[in-house]
């Protein structure tokens, strides 16, 4: 009876013993499969993280930091995104501004990062003004570029841009010239000297929010 009692008893240890193995191994094969599938999507993300902030900062790609340009990413190609963000090199990726797709390499299904952005259009403005000496026009939009056009005649020295000196000539301004003031913050003309029938055409930027989607695939 004990002989009967102590073999069962060692059948059950074993069966307990295989059952805990076999949970062992199913949990050491689970967490593996857990472990490769989190090196390979932090991997995606930490690329598309890469590609999303270079997009967003690059002189290339920018009108200044979180504004698009949106005629230079127009023209994005797989190989200027992988010379702005190697990582993205020999990789299925797909970037997204809006609903339009700008670049498509392969058919990626990993990770995707999306930012929120500013896509910025220029415009143009023109118009005529008479000018004084003393007088001071403030542009009604921040632009990086005016063009003056001064009428024959003109007897205005000095042209300033925010109080800075950009144009000067004692014999009077005549003709047509551009200046480059800061995109980041409001334009003043300043005038100064005499007086002139001056064309001004200036490309303001127009700005809109759009949402920037990077996915990237191994």
């Amino acid at each position: 009876m004990n002989g009967t009692r102590a073999q069962a008893n060692l059948l059950s240890l074993a069966v307990a013993l295989t059952a805990l193995v076999s949970a062992a191994t199913l949990g050491l094969v689970v967490a593996d499969g857990a472990l490769a599938g989190a090196d390979r999507d932090p991997g995606d993300r930490r690329v598309a993280g890469v590609a999303a902030e270079r997009l967003v900062s690059a002189e290339a790609t920018t009108v200044r930091e979180n504004v698009l340009d949106g005629e230079a990413v127009a023209e994005l190609s797989p190989a200027a995104l992988d010379s702005l963000a190697p990582p993205t090199a020999n990789r299925s990726v797909r970037v997204q501004l809006g609903g339009e797709t700008l670049v498509e390499r392969g058919d990626p299904t990993g990770a995707t990062v999306e930012r929120v952005v500013l896509v910025a259009e220029r415009t143009t403005r023109s118009r005529s003004v008479a000018v004084d000496n003393g007088d001071d026009l403030t542009l009604p939009r921040r632009t990086d570029r005016v063009e003056l056009t001064f009428a024959a005649g003109s007897t205005v020295e000095t042209v300033r841009v925010n109080g800075r000196i950009v144009l000067h000539d004692p014999g009077g301004l005549a003709g047509q010239f551009v200046v480059e003031p800061s995109r980041d913050e409001t334009t003043t003309l300043g005038f100064e000297g005499g007086t002139a029938q001056v064309g001004i055409e200036s490309t303001p930027l127009r700005t809109e929010k759009a949402t920037l989607r990077v996915t990237v695939d191994d």
